[in-house]
């Protein structure tokens, strides 16, 4: 492994394999040098917990835009270079299956018909078990990566000791619940909590508990959609998350 200060955030010039002798992977630590390796040096390396290689950049033609995602789990702010990767970012803040996530982490360099090629998959995240995994958005209206590409990932994963996931862009009534949902990140206010756990232990209208538990409607219904983030009251995510949507306690 080698590190080079780099200016802007990419060493244009860096040493790449040729075609068949494999992949130069970039990726920054907090604070510090981009650090160049090969696939097996990204074994055991904590990914999930830093930042991209260099900030993302639009660029004409793009659709989406930059987005800064403050994770609710940990003190982490995940950069997302477009639309796309926000809205998977907010689902996997939201799941406890993934203990820590990162988008863009990582990128990855080969040659290919003599020309340099670049990637950087869209996230690196841990499971709550400690499986690293690379999850990799799915083109719109298509079943998979481009073959290519995905050979690509596949060669770095083995050595690197990850996973592959390919995934659809979150998208639906779910999708849409959590965007909205995904305004409420804070804690408690004063412990009024403790009153909406009461109230919804039953599944329970949300206008009704709010109004069971003695807090004002919107007072009420701010902190219950807060808590339904928090996982602290659950809903079914398939049904869309109107004021009178059943809730409940975790």
């Amino acid at each position: 492994m080698s590190a080079v200060e780099v200016a802007g955030g990419l060493l244009e010039g860096e040493a790449v394999p040729k075609a068949g002798q494999g992949v130069v992977a970039l990726y920054r630590e907090p604070y510090g040098p981009v650090y160049s390796c090969t696939a097996d040096g990204l074994q055991g390396v904590a990914l999930e917990e830093f930042g991209p290689v260099s900030e993302p950049v639009p660029y004409r033609g793009r659709r989406g835009i930059i987005t800064y995602w403050p994770v609710a789990t940990r003190e982490a702010t995940v950069v997302c270079g477009s639309l796309r990767q926000w809205r998977l970012a907010v689902e996997l803040d939201f799941e406890p299956a993934w203990a820590a996530f990162s988008a863009g982490p990582v990128e990855l360099r080969w040659r290919a018909g003599g020309r340099l090629r670049r990637w950087r998959p869209d996230f690196l995240a841990r499971t709550a078990d400690g499986v690293r995994e690379v999850l990799v958005l799915k083109p719109s209206g298509q079943e998979s990566l481009p073959a290519a590409r995905l050979q690509v990932l596949e060669e770095v994963a083995r050595p690197a000791g990850w996973r592959v996931r390919q995934v659809r862009e979150p998208s639906g009534v779910r999708a849409r619940n959590l965007g909205w949902l995904a305004g409420y990140p804070e804690g408690d206010e004063e412990g009024q909590g403790q009153a909406l756990l009461e109230a919804f232990r039953q599944p329970t209208g949300l206008r009704a508990g709010v109004a069971a538990s003695g807090l004002d409607e919107l007072t009420g219904l701010d902190l219950a959609y807060r808590m339904l983030w928090q996982r602290r009251l659950l809903f079914d995510t398939a049904y869309p998350l109107l004021p009178d949507a059943m809730a409940w306690t975790a």
